[in-house]
């Protein structure tokens, strides 16, 4: 390859803004996400959520700002996102986590319960130490093969 290679990027890279992963305990799928942004948690989740302990990945941020209608949504929810959760990092080991859980899954006739994006975000729970927060079933199933700690969000008031 070499000199020949253009970068795709249009924009500079930003660097996140969002709170250190040191206080958190939790990591938030988009199950769980979409119901906070939504409104449907509880006043105990919006107080740890404030307070730091609920951390955000890449890929949950995509999904999430997949859904905007329109640019001043995304950058709306954009900025929440920054301004409310930690951030977690994909840590090293993510991609082989996956595949190990995929194939337990696979063994046990499971493996179409979980996608690859439930795959990835409970490995970097995982891999980051933190409890996956979310509101699906696909990760009850992916904890009881991989044995992660995780937590469905409370949606009762």
């Amino acid at each position: 390859m070499g000199d020949d290679v253009t970068p795709c990027r249009t924009e500079p890279l930003r660097p996140r803004r969002c709170r250190p992963l040191h206080s958190a305990d939790y990591l938030i799928d988009t199950s769980a996400l979409a119901r906070v942004l939504l409104g449907r948690s509880t006043a105990e989740r919006d107080d740890r959520i404030g307070a730091g302990l609920v951390a955000l990945c890449d890929i949950t941020e995509l999904e999430v700002l997949y859904s905007s209608r329109s640019a001043a949504d995304r950058e709306r929810v954009k900025r929440a996102l920054e301004a409310h959760y930690t951030w977690c990092p994909m840590p090293d080991g993510v991609y082989r986590r996956a595949r190990v859980v995929q194939e337990l899954l696979t063994a046990k006739g499971e493996h179409r319960s979980a996608g690859p994006v439930d795959l990835l975000v409970a490995a970097a729970a995982e891999e980051a130490g933190l409890t996956l927060l979310h509101h699906d079933r696909d990760v009850e199933t992916i904890a009881r093969t991989s044995g992660q700690p995780v937590r469905m969000i409370d949606l009762t008031n």
